[in-house]
């Protein structure tokens, strides 16, 4: 058996990393309007599940992020961040600036920013629905 949980709004899955460097943070990651998380263990976590917080989906057990469709990555900084830093970190980050090759992650690593988590989330109210696997059709006959 496997499970898929579906969240029955739309962009209530998150991909989300936070960066810290001294006193200041980045918060960036995407946004998915539609997707679900597989697991093929059946959730325990119901009658805790709180929608306003929703649940870390490494905190399911085997649970994964299935197909997801339409992301929108976004970018959210500490107040104590200049304005001009913020518009270099948007442009990298947002892959805009032909200055680094490199994907952001590096790129934040070896400006020095230091990655403190990367976590994924489903929140607001979810449907949990229960599936057999089908087997691949024979190749023999």
């Amino acid at each position: 058996m496997r499970y898929q949980i579906i969240p029955l709004e739309m962009g209530s899955i998150v991909e989300r990393q936070i960066f810290q460097k001294n006193t200041m943070e980045i918060k960036c990651g995407t946004v998915w309007k539609l997707g679900s998380v597989l697991t093929p263990l059946k959730p325990s976590f119901g009658s805790s599940y709180d929608p306003n917080l929703g649940i870390c989906i490494q905190d399911i057990p085997g649970g994964s992020i299935g197909e997801v469709y339409e992301g929108e990555k976004v970018i959210y900084f500490s107040e104590n961040i200049s304005e001009d830093e913020q518009n270099e970190l948007s442009d990298i980050f947002y892959g805009v600036t032909k200055k680094y090759s490199k994907n952001y992650v590096d790129v934040f690593i070896d400006l020095d920013w230091q990655e403190i988590s990367s976590e994924s989330y489903i929140f607001g109210e979810i449907e949990i629905k229960e599936f057999r696997e089908v087997p691949a059709p024979s190749l023999y006959k």
